[in-house]
Protein backbone atom coordinates (compact mmCIF):
# COMPACT_ATOMS: atom_id res chain seq x y z
CA UNK A 1 0.00 0.00 0.00
CA UNK A 2 1.51 3.24 -1.04
CA UNK A 3 2.54 5.48 2.41
CA UNK A 4 0.02 8.49 1.08
CA UNK A 5 -2.80 5.65 1.28
CA UNK A 6 -1.87 4.52 4.86
CA UNK A 7 -1.59 8.03 6.30
CA UNK A 8 -5.30 8.77 4.72
CA UNK A 9 -6.13 5.31 6.37
CA UNK A 10 -4.40 6.08 10.25
CA UNK A 11 -6.03 9.71 9.35
CA UNK A 12 -8.95 8.40 9.26
CA UNK A 13 -9.23 6.20 12.31
CA UNK A 14 -7.96 8.80 14.34
CA UNK A 15 -11.16 10.67 13.26
CA UNK A 16 -13.39 8.63 14.86
CA UNK A 17 -15.57 10.24 17.86
CA UNK A 18 -16.89 13.45 18.37
CA UNK A 19 -13.63 15.41 19.26
CA UNK A 20 -10.75 13.88 17.27
CA UNK A 21 -7.92 12.32 19.45
CA UNK A 22 -4.62 11.13 19.46
CA UNK A 23 -2.60 9.56 21.89
CA UNK A 24 1.33 9.33 21.93
CA UNK A 25 4.78 9.67 23.66
CA UNK A 26 5.88 13.50 23.71
CA UNK A 27 8.66 14.33 21.52
CA UNK A 28 9.10 18.01 22.32
CA UNK A 29 7.18 21.22 22.74
CA UNK A 30 7.99 24.80 21.50
CA UNK A 31 6.49 27.04 23.67
CA UNK A 32 9.02 29.86 23.13
CA UNK A 33 7.87 30.46 19.66
CA UNK A 34 6.91 33.79 18.89
CA UNK A 35 4.66 32.72 15.85
CA UNK A 36 2.80 29.73 16.34
CA UNK A 37 4.04 27.30 19.99
CA UNK A 38 3.17 23.65 19.12
CA UNK A 39 3.81 19.91 21.16
CA UNK A 40 4.88 17.53 18.73
CA UNK A 41 3.90 13.83 19.56
CA UNK A 42 4.46 10.31 18.14
CA UNK A 43 1.46 7.88 17.79
CA UNK A 44 1.85 4.14 16.73
CA UNK A 45 -1.16 2.89 15.02
CA UNK A 46 -2.64 -0.68 14.38
CA UNK A 47 -0.83 -2.07 11.29
CA UNK A 48 2.79 -0.83 12.62
CA UNK A 49 1.96 2.56 11.12
CA UNK A 50 4.04 5.26 13.04
CA UNK A 51 3.24 8.92 12.88
CA UNK A 52 4.43 12.23 14.22
CA UNK A 53 1.55 15.13 14.95
CA UNK A 54 2.51 18.88 15.41
CA UNK A 55 -0.34 20.81 17.21
CA UNK A 56 -0.27 24.60 17.87
CA UNK A 57 -0.70 25.24 21.95
CA UNK A 58 -3.42 28.10 21.64
CA UNK A 59 -4.08 30.89 24.90
CA UNK A 60 -7.04 28.64 25.42
CA UNK A 61 -5.51 25.17 25.10
CA UNK A 62 -5.87 23.30 28.36
CA UNK A 63 -2.94 21.31 29.77
CA UNK A 64 -2.94 19.12 32.32
CA UNK A 65 -1.65 16.15 33.80
CA UNK A 66 -4.02 13.90 35.86
CA UNK A 67 -6.61 16.67 37.36
CA UNK A 68 -4.22 19.18 38.07
CA UNK A 69 -3.31 21.98 35.46
CA UNK A 70 0.09 22.68 33.91
CA UNK A 71 2.37 24.71 32.35
CA UNK A 72 3.74 23.85 29.02
CA UNK A 73 7.33 24.19 30.37
CA UNK A 74 6.29 21.05 32.79
CA UNK A 75 5.96 18.82 30.27
CA UNK A 76 9.26 15.94 29.49
CA UNK A 77 9.69 14.35 26.27
CA UNK A 78 8.80 10.64 26.20
CA UNK A 79 5.63 11.22 28.88
CA UNK A 80 2.19 9.60 27.64
CA UNK A 81 -0.27 12.55 26.67
CA UNK A 82 -3.68 12.44 25.05
CA UNK A 83 -4.51 15.27 22.84
CA UNK A 84 -7.09 16.28 21.46
CA UNK A 85 -7.36 18.96 18.76
CA UNK A 86 -9.02 20.98 15.74
CA UNK A 87 -8.13 22.20 12.37
CA UNK A 88 -7.32 25.73 11.81
CA UNK A 89 -8.30 27.38 8.94
CA UNK A 90 -4.83 27.14 7.32
CA UNK A 91 -5.20 22.86 8.33
CA UNK A 92 -2.85 22.62 10.92
CA UNK A 93 -3.81 21.15 13.85
CA UNK A 94 -4.40 23.32 17.12
CA UNK A 95 -4.77 21.45 20.37
CA UNK A 96 -7.78 21.91 22.42
CA UNK A 97 -6.56 19.34 25.71
CA UNK A 98 -3.58 18.06 26.29
CA UNK A 99 -3.29 15.47 28.93
CA UNK A 100 -0.55 13.89 30.31
CA UNK A 101 -0.71 10.44 31.99
CA UNK A 102 0.15 11.00 35.90
CA UNK A 103 3.48 9.15 37.01
CA UNK A 104 2.45 5.88 38.94
CA UNK A 105 3.72 5.96 42.69
CA UNK A 106 5.11 2.61 43.67
CA UNK A 107 4.28 1.76 47.21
Amino acid sequence: MPATNRAAAAIRFLRRGIMPTIWGQLEGTDELSVRTPHIQLRASLPGGIVIRVRAKIGAQTLIARGIEPVAVSSLRNGEFVELSYQHSREGRLEAETIYVRPEETVV
